[in-house]
């Protein structure tokens, strides 16, 4: 596996981290409006096309190039057509994308970073039958879906999920189906067990306290609606983050813990479990983990309140494609990506994410063998959903948001009802402005 830190922290799920940069410059340009429909709209008729552009990233990453060349170069042939790549980095892409759709030039396949600031545009096709049959979680393509139409082909598929030292997690009974008060009790086992271990080295500190919506999640908060209204503030809300905070006050977690640190925590063996995408196995090795971790790494589903069901933020990445003009060689070349077993094993070789398509990943054998993915796929990518403002493009700030209001209930500087309180009103706000 070839993927960085700095390349995971860069693929924030849906590409949201680049839309509120995107919407400044925009802004700034005075561009922010989008333009009456150029050509090239959705209702164009969808026509083949001998060149297609390819918008993305990957192109232009060590780590994946070779992976993205391939399918380039293999749907080229396949098709007999010109697949000619749009390069640009990671966190320029929804700026580019903004400028190109409005230009009217829009044409061919795009990765999904950045991807809602076309969406004002009437620009991207409707791929919903191409998703027909591929067993992609129907949780991460809502998260793709908007008025019915999934706008998004997802290609990779997973979520941020609890990741566990499987001996200690042996130990002390942590498994999957755990209620959060057995959960809280097999923490306080551990903490007997050895005092000087951070039980749980869950994150404490933004920007990635967005990992308390999962949480709301299982205790049966909605968080947002898919109409955009924001239920931060309810009585399941307030009783997530009152039990995610006693394990603070309780001393099962760490203070000041960021995503980055735990991952170290954990590869150290200072940590019995944190949160991570299913690229915590390669990071447990970068981190210099002793070899009995990096054996018995493995990762449960995310504890519930009263049965509850589980969820996980969702994670991954996938290709959109431009209506009217080229729509049908682009939805070729997508299906390629997406179904071509060979290229998902070159591409789940250099990334480490698993396809989203069920039926593709099956197929796989390296991730057949490999027992941690197999476990990643099945406790947590199964459980992932994506949320509903990760389709708006100020995603990114509403994390932040999110982040820094439950930052300031576990500093002490609020109660939990009035500091969900004012973060209703900043992300309702939020939501408001930008749809």
């Amino acid at each position: 596996m070839n993927i960085s830190h700095t390349q995971l922290s860069r693929r924030a799920f849906l590409g949201g981290s680049t839309a509120l940069v995107a919407l400044g410059a925009l802004t700034l340009a005075g561009c922010a409006t989008p333009v009456a429909t150029p050509p090239g709209t959705a209702e164009n008729a969808a026509t083949k096309a001998k060149t297609i552009n390819f918008y993305g990233n990957s192109l232009g990453e060590e780590a994946l190039k070779p992976a993205w060349q391939g399918i380039l170069d293999g749907f080229s042939k396949k098709a007999g057509v010109t697949v000619a790549p749009v390069i640009y980095p990671y966190d320029q892409a929804a700026t580019q994308l903004a400028l190109t759709g409005r230009s009217g030039k829009l044409l061919g396949v795009g990765q999904s970073g950045g991807w809602q600031v076309l969406t004002p545009m009437n620009v991207l096709a409707d791929l919903s039958e191409l998703a027909e049959g591929l067993g992609i979680p129907q949780g991460v393509l809502d998260s793709y879906t908007m008025d019915g139409k999934l706008l998004v082909l997802p290609l990779t598929a997973a979520g941020i999920g609890l990741i566990t030292n499987g001996e200690i997690a042996k130990s002390v009974g942590i498994k999957s189906g755990m209620s959060v008060e057995q959960f809280a009790t097999a923490l306080e086992k551990i903490k007997s067990q050895d005092s000087s271990l951070i039980p749980y080295a869950a994150v404490t500190k933004n920007p990635d306290l967005k990992d308390a919506v999962h949480w709301m999640w299982g205790f049966g908060s909605e968080v947002v609606t898919d109409d955009f209204t924001c239920t931060i503030g309810d009585a399941e809300s307030v009783e997530a983050i009152t039990w995610y905070k006693s394990l603070q006050d309780d001393g099962l977690t760490q203070t000041n813990v960021a995503r980055s640190d735990a991952r170290i925590l954990f590869a150290s063996g200072r940590a019995a479990l944190y949160d991570d995408a299913p690229l915590a196995s390669t990071f447990v090795k970068t981190n210099g983990a002793a070899q009995n971790i990096v054996d018995n790494i493995g990762a449960i589903s995310r504890p519930t309140s009263g049965k509850k069901k589980s969820f996980n933020r969702a994670w991954g990445g996938g290709l959109f494609a431009s209506a009217g003009e080229g729509e049908l060689t682009s939805r070729e070349f997508i299906t390629y990506a997406a179904t071509n077993v060979e290229a998902a094993t070159a591409l789940y070789e250099r990334s480490a994410v698993a396809p989203a398509a069920k039926s593709v990943a099956d197929k796989i054998p390296a991730l057949a063998a490999d027992k941690f993915q197999v476990a990643f796929r099945t406790e947590v990518s199964e459980h992932a959903r994506g949320a509903a403002w990760d389709r708006v493009a100020v995603t990114a700030q509403i994390d932040t948001a999110i982040g820094g209001g439950v930052a300031t209930i576990l500093a002490g500087q609020v109660d939990v009802q009035t500091g969900l309180n004012a973060l209703k009103k900043e992300v309702q706000g939020l939501l408001d402005s930008n749809t």
